[in-house]
């Protein structure tokens, strides 16, 4: 954006970007941000019933699984040696673990059709609010670390969601039937397997904060290397051409050196808080079986078989009772990477636009083209103005030319008229309306703007041309490409309109996609055409196509044009040169050589070796001034 508006270049006291910068205090409380991911769920309500009750159906097939084996099986048949009874009750057992494969399978199915449609709205979401931020949300945010929260904190959600909410509802499902089971067996056995709980307690509080900490920390510097990967590709052919190749290798290690590094000591921490709760568990089997084992010779557990099934039977039940416990810790450390990806997503979405539509904003009615800017001052910075206290009015059908030295505010101009930014101070009329009162869309649905780096999105040449009026048909496709000289070098593409169009255009020079960009605004036909620098860095074949074609491009419309083309510049029926933000100068292109004030520095400069250089290629043709009538 900056190379095609210079004078952003400027705005250096303004917000910081936002490059993925670690904070590590949470804004949003966790039970807001559970809150918000709630609403991205409840749309799924059968699933979700369905889901609890699969989960019902594992859960009580993993507490009843336990039982048979040790009270059944092992107590009543095989240390008794009834192997008919035992045939039974192994089919009784076997019945139970294929209920819960069959509710663990629809369990998982369904947890997947949720979470993905929950990223899918999600990520829409995120998408389209993207669409309706103003301009100056890019100027300060970094483009990779936008990237980062649409594409890895989703995913860090929908983790979450899948390895973490279903499956803790499976476990404090699982936890409540097996300490009902195991009070079921026996009560002392089951105090005493939690006397290790309080310990437990205190070893999650102290890696709480720890966790909290360490997760924010891995989801910033992620999006660093984001943000870097983005950058890299997107200037790879400037890196190439400055031989930047060893700088930005050196500076994306570093990214991924402290990301490496921030992972490691996540993984640290998890290092050494699984295997605690892992020796926990094991201190309390150990206690059950010591416990147990003084219960059995005592006689309390009765008879030598049924103390045996008891044994084998709490054994599976401890085992049963930590896992759950232990897989809830996990969750733990999944939903803080969870809840710190959701904060950023959420703060991306609470950004409001800076240039909204009123609640009372109409549509923009056909018009004349009339502008008038009323004192207007703007900055990027609000303390450091870009425009100062500009007006000054075009007529319908006048064709305006801006010129100036980089940085004037000529195409700061042109983003306020356009309403990609509201100025601090003024107005600007349309026909002598306030362009405030209509909506953003109707406005701009009126305008046409070339700029000087032309974009072409992908798909064919002729759904190129066709972007600015979607409704085209193919014959007003092809006409429009003629009428800019286009049509040719188009027909000379290997499939003509139907040529698929590479990568912001790469496979057509500068010149080509110019040529586009102009088919594309004279079949949008727009009432105010705007066009910043859109003839610069065209070689000179190009340029006489492009001049011959703005006399139709420039017909019967209000335009504006920022140009450093002698020839453009002369052809306007007015020029206004811009300086610090205001215009200094104002007249015709004869006038302004007479006065030999700034325009005709500039002209010295610059305008006068345009000219020279451009009679020897273009011959004795002569460029005729741009009709107006």
């Amino acid at each position: 954006m900056r190379e095609v508006f210079p004078e952003m270049a400027l705005w250096h006291r303004g917000p910081p970007l936002y490059v993925g910068e670690v904070k590590f205090e949470r804004k949003i409380p966790t039970r807001i941000l559970l809150l918000r991911l709630l609403k991205y769920i409840t749309p799924y309500k059968r699933e979700v019933t369905l889901t609890l009750i699969a989960i019902i159906a594992s859960s009580i097939s993993n507490m009843i699984s336990p039982y048979i084996l040790g009270r059944e099986i092992i107590a009543k048949y095989i240390l008794r040696a009834d192997l008919a009874g035992l045939q039974i009750v192994i089919l009784v057992f076997l019945g139970f673990l294929v209920l819960g494969w069959i509710a663990n399978m629809v369990r998982t199915y369904l947890v997947g059709k949720i979470g993905e449609n929950m990223l899918f709205q999600m990520r829409s979401e995120l998408f389209n609010h993207l669409q309706t931020l103003s301009f100056s949300f890019f100027d300060r945010w970094n483009i990779g670390d936008i990237v980062s929260r649409v594409t890895n904190d989703t995913d860090s959600i929908g983790e979450a969601f899948t390895e973490g909410v279903i499956h803790v509802l499976s476990d404090i499902m699982s936890l409540t039937l097996v300490i009902g089971m195991m009070l079921a067996v026996n009560v002392q056995l089951t105090l005493a397997s939690m006397v290790t709980i309080p310990l437990l307690i205190v070893s999650t509080l102290i890696f709480q904060s720890k966790f909290r900490t360490v997760f924010r920390v891995t989801r910033e510097k992620i999006s660093q290397v984001t943000s870097k990967l983005e950058e890299s590709l997107s200037g790879i052919r400037e890196i190439k051409s400055f031989n930047k190749e060893r700088d930005f290798i050196e500076d994306f290690q570093k990214v991924n050196l402290e990301t490496m590094q921030a992972n490691i000591r996540a993984a640290k921490i998890q290092g050494a808080f699984f295997p605690t709760v892992q020796v926990i568990q094991a201190i309390g089997s150990g206690i059950v079986m010591i416990y147990g084992g003084i219960l059995a010779f005592n006689g309390a557990l009765g008879s030598i078989e049924d103390a045996v099934g008891t044994l084998v039977t709490f054994l599976l039940y401890v085992q049963t009772f930590f896992r759950p416990i232990q897989e809830l810790t996990n969750f733990y450390a999944i939903i803080q990477s969870a809840l710190a990806a959701a904060e950023r997503i959420f703060e991306l979405l609470d950004i409001q636009p800076e240039v909204k539509d009123s609640e009372n904003a109409i549509e923009m009615p056909p018009i004349k083209g009339e502008i008038t800017f009323e004192n207007v001052t703007f900055g990027y910075d609000p303390n450091h103005p870009v425009v100062n206290n500009i007006s000054f009015k075009i007529n319908p059908k006048e064709t305006i030319a801006l010129v100036g030295p980089t940085g004037a505010g000529k195409s700061t101009i042109v983003k306020l008229l356009c309403r990609f930014y509201d100025p601090q101070q003024g107005s600007i009329k349309i026909d002598g309306y306030d362009i405030r009162m209509f909506t953003q869309k109707s406005l701009r649905k009126q305008m046409g703007i070339i700029l000087q780096e032309t974009l072409l999105f992908s798909g064919t040449i002729k759904d190129n041309i066709r972007y600015g009026k979607p409704d085209a048909t193919d014959e007003e496709v092809i006409n429009a490409a003629k009428a800019v000289g286009a049509h040719e070098f188009i027909m000379n593409l290997p499939n003509g309109y139907e040529t698929k169009v590479g990568e912001k255009g790469l496979g057509l020079s500068f010149g080509q996609k110019q040529l586009i960009a102009f088919a594309r605004a004279i079949l949008k036909d727009p009432a105010i055409l705007i066009m910043d620098e859109a003839t610069s860095s065209i070689d000179p074949y190009t340029d006489l196509l492009i001049r011959k074609a703005m006399r139709t491009l420039l017909k019967d419309r209000t335009a504006i044009i920022i140009a450093h083309r002698l020839s453009t510049v002369r052809d306007a029926d007015r020029i206004l040169v811009i300086n610090n933000g205001r215009i200094v100068e104002e007249g015709s292109h004869e006038e302004l050589i007479k006065r030999k004030g700034l325009y005709y520095r500039l002209y010295q400069m610059q305008f006068k070796d345009v000219e020279s250089l451009s009679k020897p290629v273009i011959g004795n043709e002569e460029i005729s001034s741009i009709s107006r009538k």
